[in-house]
């Protein structure tokens, strides 16, 4: 199958992509304090911002070891609404208002980092705060830029349902070319999970904008493409996409 485009126009050309990054990554979403009814601001309790601190540290012991290159806490600001959900589709709600991304120098790096004491401390220690807790590990598929770890700005994280992974990976190229013309985002990652690895998402989508969710907010949903290309194009292709928006915690560069 190809993928099916509702209201195409040439500015919406996919994405020009570049070579992906060889790291591997760990994906670590937790549902902490997340939104009422799943969609908005998530809690944000002295409770969270202790872990939050804690998390912050151990993050930064993950960060000191010579299999990683970058370990980086993200809290939620925003739950936005499911788009492009058929009917149909059986979904794992993707409501984490707590992530964090190890990134490693390799996907054959991730086994040992997953058996350090740095590791299973953090791991252990969301799973205790969190109702939810969901751990992929990745590779990068799909490239138009490598996401940079500024202080400022909004980060994004996408959770694809489909029951054609393939079919979304090509249309994920699609949906970045809206996002640049439309947002003008000028990086994204498509995380793929690794073979023989389980995961409730068939991708996870990487971006960062430097702007303020007010900023992307704006550009996403004040346009009309948004709702005659966009959502009935991933509706017309089966695919579910779940979008949550960050702040950076911490980031650790080695």
């Amino acid at each position: 199958m190809s993928v099916t485009l509702v209201h195409p126009r040439p500015k919406f050309a996919p994405a020009h992509l570049t070579e992906p990054p060889p790291s591997g990554y760990i994906h670590i979403a937790a549902a902490v304090e997340p939104p009422p009814g799943g969609i908005g601001r998530p809690g944000h309790s002295r409770g969270k911002t202790h872990l939050l601190d804690l998390l912050r540290a151990e993050a930064e012991d993950l960060a000191s070891l010579g299999e990683v290159k970058r370990a980086s806490v993200y809290r939620a600001v925003a739950v936005a609404p499911t788009v492009g959900r058929h009917p149909s589709d059986v979904v794992h709600p993707a409501r984490y208002d707590v992530v964090v991304l190890v990134e490693t120098r390799t996907p054959q790096d991730i086994e040992q980092v997953q058996d350090t004491l740095a590791y299973r401390h953090l791991r252990r220690r969301l799973e205790h705060a969190a109702g939810d807790v969901h751990v992929m590990t990745a590779r990068c598929g799909k490239c138009v830029a490598d996401v940079g770890r500024s202080q400022q700005g909004l980060f994004q994280f996408s959770y694809f349902v489909s029951e054609d992974p393939e079919l979304t990976a090509e249309l994920w190229e699609h949906l970045a070319g809206w996002y640049a013309a439309e947002t003008g985002l000028d990086n994204s990652l498509l995380l793929q999970p690794l073979d023989g690895t389980t995961s409730d998402y068939c991708f996870v989508g990487h971006a960062h904008w430097n702007l303020s969710l007010p900023a992307v907010a704006l550009r996403q949903f004040t346009k009309p493409s948004f709702y005659r290309f966009l959502q009935p194009t991933l509706k017309e292709n089966r695919t579910t996409v779940m979008p949550v928006l960050y702040h950076l915690v911490r980031l650790r560069d080695r």
